[in-house]
């Protein structure tokens, strides 16, 4: 099962950053930009259990399913697991540091044939996985970061 990974620093305290992903899921297509949609099914707040549908655009293939919150440990951690659609599992570890939080990012998915077919090849879909993340997590800081009121 292909992984990518990736590390930022955000100048924002974890509860801020973890609160901005955990709690605001919606948001989530105006930092990580394969994400055409997150939409809640389950009313706030996030906790284990939480539902959402999600419309992910992987190089012009749309694929459309539902997740669900497996775990949460509140500013520090967060793992979803998808329910339908593509087979994958997020997780976002939120580590306090010196001047904001250090976020990492890992996302475990399958390709299914049917796609992989589809689409150029295995090493092309993974290189563009993991500079769509890379790209998102550039997004997500900018967006923590920007002064408020400006």
């Amino acid at each position: 099962m292909p992984q990518v990974e990736h590390t930022t620093h955000i100048y924002a305290p974890a509860h801020l950053v973890f609160g901005f992903i955990a709690n605001q899921p919606e948001r989530q297509s105006e930092w990580w930009k394969p994400i055409e949609l997150q939409q809640r099914i389950t009313p706030a707040p996030t906790q284990v259990g939480s539902i959402a549908r999600y419309v992910y655009n992987m190089m012009g293939v749309r694929l459309k399913g539902e997740h669900e919150v497996i775990a949460l440990r509140e500013d520090e951690y967060l793992k979803v697991k998808t329910l339908s659609g593509i087979d994958s599992t997020f997780e976002f570890f939120f580590k306090s540091v010196k001047e904001g939080t250090q976020l990492t990012i890992r996302v475990n998915y399958k390709l299914p044939g049917a796609l992989v077919g589809q689409l150029l090849n295995r090493i092309a879909i993974e290189q563009k996985n993991e500079a769509d993340l890379r790209a998102g997590l550039e997004n997500l800081k900018k967006l923590i970061e920007a002064p408020v009121g400006v």
